[in-house]
């Protein structure tokens, strides 16, 4: 029998059909984390074999960054037009594109032409990682939803560690080799066109929805924006900024770095295959807490110890908190976004993500020329601690509606 659940009425396939969906959502999710990852190890190579080209030493450090720039633009667009025109087609020619443009840097003998494919590339990331956040909420409501979305932060993490090592590999043998790894997406094209279906929901009129949003909704909106905002810029200070403190303060090679690095976001992976159960006993507004408490606690101890395994404990700690950050954030805005205006919110929310991560390095470099990396881990481990604060005052009062909503849709899907 078929499930039904959802605002729209969707009804889910059962059995096989049912786990070869949600395969299908967790690999076309994992591939927003290789568009960077994947390639993360042939940059230094790619500098090398442009070197005689004009500006070639920032133009190749923007081969791996340029994808966040136009994922962070295009995903409200991208947002706009599967709530007109529905989800899967959409999804299909994004995964379509994600294909040839990724895959294009095996062939491609130009700096600037590689740079057009890597923008293309952020097009068609901006189009899948909006679509899958926004079919899971279209799929999914509830317990099932919760348990879905820290399965996918997993996914995405392990995905990341998997991605970042046969890039590594490959870019041993050729700068050219890890772009082979985009080959990966012509399965999640295949799996799409079979098993996902369009959700129940009638795209082509404006939704009466958007019209009636509250100023209560509205700062809900904003608070989880901005929380996504600051909550990447935080965590993309580790890929950033950790090796140089490793490097100063360890002095160890680069394989131990990312070792390092790879930890933390397996930390990271083992809290978000538990979201589910966390988000059972706990508000969106506590999750946070616990979140950035982890962070800020990990991030203090990064800054005040001299050693690397003392180190590598305050980055494991942080790491754990990372794990909850995008699931939590996700799951909010999709359970307070109307079904019918949903792709536009998710695709707002990618904006404020790729913003964050891509002016994160930007953000943090004035505390890191005031003082030392030091300096910038310990303000920005206190900052998140007050973070912290916030959200548990926070917690006292607007999620009460939340909360109430939320038991509704747990006992509609028991």
């Amino acid at each position: 029998m078929a499930s039904q659940i959802g605002h729209n009425k969707t009804l889910l396939p059962a059995g096989r059909q049912f786990r070869l969906l949600e395969f299908t959502l967790l690999l076309t999710g994992s591939m927003t984390v290789l568009a960077g990852a994947g390639i993360a190890a042939a940059i230094p190579a790619i500098e090398a074999h442009f070197r005689d080209q004009e500006n070639a030493e920032i133009l190749s450090k923007l081969v791996l960054t340029i994808p966040s720039l136009f994922i962070a633009v295009l995903a409200p667009v991208a947002g706009r037009i599967i709530d007109r025109f529905g989800r899967k087609i959409p999804l299909m020619i994004s995964l379509a594109l994600y294909l040839v443009a990724g895959t294009s840097g095996y062939f491609i003998s130009d700096l600037t032409t590689l740079l057009i494919s890597r923008a293309l590339l952020g097009v068609a990331v901006a189009g899948i990682m909006t679509i899958n956040t926004t079919l899971i909420g279209d799929y999914f409501q509830g317990k099932m939803r919760n348990r879905f979305m820290g399965w996918q932060g997993g996914v995405m993490a392990f995905g990341g560690v998997v991605f970042i090592s046969a890039g590594g590999f490959l870019a041993d043998f050729s700068w050219r080799m890890p772009f082979l790894v985009y080959t990966f997406a012509a399965i999640g094209l295949i799996l799409t066109a079979v098993y996902i279906y369009e959700p129940e929901i009638k795209p082509d009129r404006i939704p009466s929805s958007a019209k009636s949003l509250s100023i209560k909704s509205v700062r809900k909106y904003a608070l989880v924006y901005m929380t996504a905002f600051f909550g990447m810029t935080f965590l993309y200070m580790i890929p950033t900024h950790l090796p140089f403190l490793l490097d100063r303060t360890a002095n160890i090679n680069s394989s131990s770095i990312g070792y390092s690095i790879g930890l933390a976001i397996l930390a990271g992976a083992f809290l978000s295959v538990n979201y589910g159960k966390i988000k059972s006993k706990l508000s969106f507004c506590q999750v946070y807490a616990v979140s950035f408490s982890l962070m800020g606690s990990g991030f203090i101890i990064i800054a005040s110890m001299d050693n690397y395994f003392s180190v590598l404990g305050g980055l494991v700690i942080a790491g754990f908190g990372t794990g909850l950050l995008m699931p939590n954030t996700n799951l909010w805005l999709i359970s307070l976004a109307p079904a019918d205006y949903r792709g536009r919110l998710v695709g707002m929310l990618n904006l404020f993500v790729y913003a964050g991560q891509f002016l994160s390095p930007v953000l943090i470099y004035p505390l890191i020329r005031q003082k030392s990396i030091d300096f910038a881990f310990a303000v920005c481990g206190i900052i998140m601690l007050l973070f912290t604060l916030f959200f548990l005052i926070q917690n006292k009062y607007p999620v009460q509606a939340e909360k109430y909503r939320h038991k509704k849709n747990d006992s509609r899907d028991k």
